[in-house]
């Protein structure tokens, strides 16, 4: 049934989207809430991850779902051809679409937009953004449905599942602003984030490596370094207790998927 969802959910999208729309709507199209407004989600899950910017074939996500069976991934991505490529199946294996990969089709952002200019880029879909590309070439520019981070998070069963344990992100210079549209929930909920520092290909941007880190260090992250993540990661020290009393994956990597 949520399968069916999603499809309908993509067809219609450019017609039931309109200024009025908000995120709970779309999120009532792809997962149970409970009566209290905040979204339903099995007791039996035991890890929930954010995965921000898939490209064409959420490469992380395949990832984390071949690892943990217990874990729920909520995907974010606003370009219809890579939505159309996701659910596919070609990549993602269809039956984890809506049971523990959802695929929330609108871009993330400072602040809520209703509808924003959205650069679809020529050739590899993975390079489309919300800001204007230098160098690469525009396909066409679409209007896309924005939220920010908390507007997600105001509908999230916290008192179910406490903390976020990753968030990846990898927006095309818009990185740094998805993370401090989270507000205070990223200080207090989250545990590991990771940003791609995206500076030169886009006009406009303040997503640098030097950008992100001092804002992630001033609100109290400080940079974590593995072999599993290869863009600037950070923990949140509120958690070391936590950390060591429950089994956490952190990583960024594509190995084993399909490509």
């Amino acid at each position: 049934m949520f399968l069916r969802k999603f499809f309908l959910l993509i067809f219609f999208l450019n017609y039931f989207l309109n200024a009025n729309s908000n995120l709970k709507e779309i999120l009532e199209k792809i997962i149970p809430f409970r009566a209290d407004g905040k979204m339903e989600i099995a007791t039996s899950i035991k890890h929930v991850k954010l995965d921000i910017g898939l490209s064409y074939c959420a490469p992380i996500s395949q990832y984390w779902l071949k690892h943990e069976n217990d874990l729920f991934v909520f995907a974010f991505e606003p370009n219809p051809s890579s939505i159309s490529s996701i659910l596919s199946g070609k990549y993602l294996d269809k039956s984890l679409i809506g049971k523990n990969f959802f695929l929330i089709p609108c871009a993330l952002n400072l602040n809520s937009n209703s509808m924003m200019k959205f650069y679809v880029t020529s050739h590899d879909c993975g390079t489309s953004s919300l800001y204007q590309p230098l160098y690469l070439a525009v396909e066409k520019i679409i209007d896309v449905p924005v939220f920010s981070l908390k507007d997600f998070f105001d509908l999230f069963p916290f008192d179910i599942h406490p903390v976020i344990e990753h968030i990846k992100i990898d927006a095309q210079g818009s990185d740094l602003n998805i993370a401090k549209s989270a507000q205070n929930y990223l200080q207090e909920k989250v545990i590991y984030i990771t940003l791609e520092a995206e500076n030169y290909h886009y006009k406009d941007t303040i997503n640098s490596e030097k950008d992100i880190d001092n804002y992630m260090t001033g609100i109290g992250f400080i940079r974590y370094t593995s072999s599993q993540v290869y863009d600037p990661t950070y923990f949140n020290p509120k958690f070391t207790d936590y950390v060591k009393n429950n089994r956490i994956e952190v990583s960024q990597t594509d190995k084993g998927v399909n490509v």
